[in-house]
């Protein structure tokens, strides 16, 4: 592929340097990072009742196998999403994945608007370690898709139905039904867009989309975006299980957190109840507010498992113990395998 012809954005990724942070970038992700703990700092303990000492007390309280077990939960569930990614780069090398994954979900969390830093990046180490590009895009499209399958629309559907055989099921029941109608608003918003998506990716469609804008897009380049969009049909239609059962299984694992981290603290809700609560975690990190729903998610959580009947301190350290497996360790597994890829990463790329 002519790389001139390629859009700016997508011509960066086989640059010498990397995608870099803009200065308005930098501002916003400071701006996140106050915001993030002025929530976690004040409107925490405000939800749940509890102040900080109360809190510090469950949090040094805990079993001594808590943190651990966050820990590993969540390199676990790190570990699963990569599998997806290398399954729809069957061609990459497992080295470059495993450093492109961790670096995109840092970024993505780190910054606001970061999941278009993290694709630029994943998409520079990846070019760096071999790949051509049309393979790259392809990949990238397909994992996403994948992702805002699963993440988007599956989990908050599931959430939705324990949320409403939670009466029939158990005698307790989330009362927070303005939380539940904009996790609802946000399930049909995904449904809307993976919609759109398949409406886009029909060939018929695509083809007179690429003629309409022939001002904009040179042939070659068309020719090139159909031949990839086959590719990607003919991967989605054979490789499926492989795309999907990784990253199904990252969620498990981050329920499971959720389970534990409700158990560390010597709290008991239904588990039916934990599949609604984590569901609807999943759905406001979706909210732009914050980078990855930081704070907000953690807030909500709390003020849910409150509402269940959990103790407010014990309420807060549970979320804030699962803060462990849901950022903390995607950021700083991201931290390490940015610097990797900035130091050590080859540049494999062909000249050819």
């Amino acid at each position: 592929m002519d790389l001139d012809r390629l859009p700016g954005d997508l011509a960066a990724l086989d640059a010498e340097q990397p995608p870099r942070l803009t200065r308005g970038r930098l501002v916003g992700g400071l701006l996140s990072i106050v915001l993030v703990i002025g929530l976690l700092g004040w409107a925490l303990p405000w939800a749940t009742g509890a102040n900080w000492g109360e809190i510090a007390g469950t949090l040094r309280a805990l079993p001594l196998w808590a943190v651990p077990v966050m820990v590993l939960l969540g390199a676990g569930a790190l570990l699963l999403e990569t599998v997806t990614v290398r399954a729809a780069l069957p061609e990459a090398r497992w080295s470059a994945v495993l450093l492109a994954h961790p670096t995109a979900g840092a970024a993505s969390l780190a910054v606001p608007g970061g999941t278009v830093i993290g694709l630029g990046l994943m998409g520079w180490i990846l070019r760096r370690s071999g790949l051509v590009l049309p393979v790259i895009l392809t990949g990238i499209v397909a994992a996403s898709l994948v992702e805002m399958v699963l993440t988007s629309v599956l989990i908050p559907l599931l959430g939705l139905a324990a949320y409403a055989l939670s009466p029939v099921l158990s005698t307790l029941t989330i009362t927070l039904p303005g939380a539940w109608w904009a996790a609802l608003l946000a399930v049909l918003g995904a449904v809307l867009a993976l919609a759109l998506t398949v409406v886009l990716l029909r060939r018929s469609v695509l083809a007179a989309l690429l003629t309409h804008f022939s001002a904009l897009v040179p042939e070659q380049l068309a020719g090139s975006i159909l031949l990839q969009r086959d590719v990607l049909i003919q991967m989605l239609r054979r490789r499926w299980p492989a795309l999907v059962a990784p990253t199904l299984g990252a969620r498990v694992l981050q329920w499971l957190a959720l389970v534990l981290a409700i158990e560390a603290v010597g709290a008991e809700v239904p588990w039916l109840l934990t599949v609604a609560i984590f569901a609807l975690g999943r759905v406001l990190s979706l909210v732009p507010l914050t980078p990855g729903g930081a704070g907000v998610t953690e807030t909500i959580g709390a003020a849910v498992l409150v509402a269940l009947g959990v103790a407010a301190a014990d309420a807060a350290a549970a979320m804030l113990l699962l803060l462990v497996t849901m950022l903390l360790v995607p950021l700083i597994s991201g931290a390490l395998t940015t610097a990797i890829a900035l130091a050590l990463l080859p540049d494999r790329r062909s000249r050819v």
